[in-house]
């Protein structure tokens, strides 16, 4: 398979999820992402522009050692569940699905009775940290999977603590999962989760 590396585009298909490495910001694979929520509905609309303007002032967002394009300025419209969003381009350009690449939360109750054990739990996190808020998207060398949904790493803020896809796994909220070419920072999120069951962290505590 011809993998495109051009900063344009990006190879459409999936095969397997994510290997080690180092970003902006990041210490190694002993990092400890803290839990970084965002505030919540209470915000004001100066506190929401002023949390806007440091979200746009990120100068290194997360990305792949071999990035497909380059990172993407978004805002979060609508959270599916706790690795997965709908957000739109800061340019106003159309809106499209985001998958969190290098991990898996828990699925959600659709209506049919499939929910997981910490599914609701994943999918509120991820609600209140990127829910109409602005995030950057890096990625890696696969743009897409097969459900055509871009595959990308979140960041909202500096520093290993702002990288989405590290503190859900870090958190408890996430097990690993690598597919590859997008390997990029598996075993970041390998010790990320390790470190998480060996505190007892979010669903490895309460889903024994």
């Amino acid at each position: 398979m011809v993998l495109s590396l051009a900063l344009i585009g990006c190879t459409g298909s999936l095969v397997d999820f994510f290997g080690g490495g180092e970003g902006p910001g990041d210490t190694g694979g002993d990092a400890t992402p803290g839990d970084t929520s965002e505030p919540g509905d209470t915000d004001t609309a100066e506190d929401v522009e002023a949390d806007d303007e440091r979200v746009r002032a990120l100068t290194a967002p997360w990305e792949g050692d071999y990035p497909c394009r380059e990172p993407m300025l978004v805002r979060v419209t609508y959270v599916d569940d706790g690795d997965t969003v709908y957000v739109h381009p800061d340019d106003g350009s159309e809106g499209f699905k985001v998958r969190f690449i290098g991990i898996d939360t828990p699925e959600i109750d659709h209506g049919e009775g499939d929910g997981e054990c910490y599914g609701d739990e994943a999918s509120d996190f991820t609600l209140d940290r990127l829910k109409d808020r602005l995030a950057w998207l890096g990625f890696d060398i696969e743009y897409k999977d097969d459900y055509d949904r871009v595959l990308a790493y979140v960041t909202r803020d500096e520093g290993v603590e702002g990288f989405h896809n590290r503190v859900l796994a870090r958190q408890g909220y996430a097990s690993q999962l690598t597919v590859e070419p997008n390997d990029s920072y598996a075993d970041d999120i390998e010790d990320d989760v390790r470190a998480a069951q060996d505190e007892g962290l979010g669903m490895w505590e309460s889903c024994r």
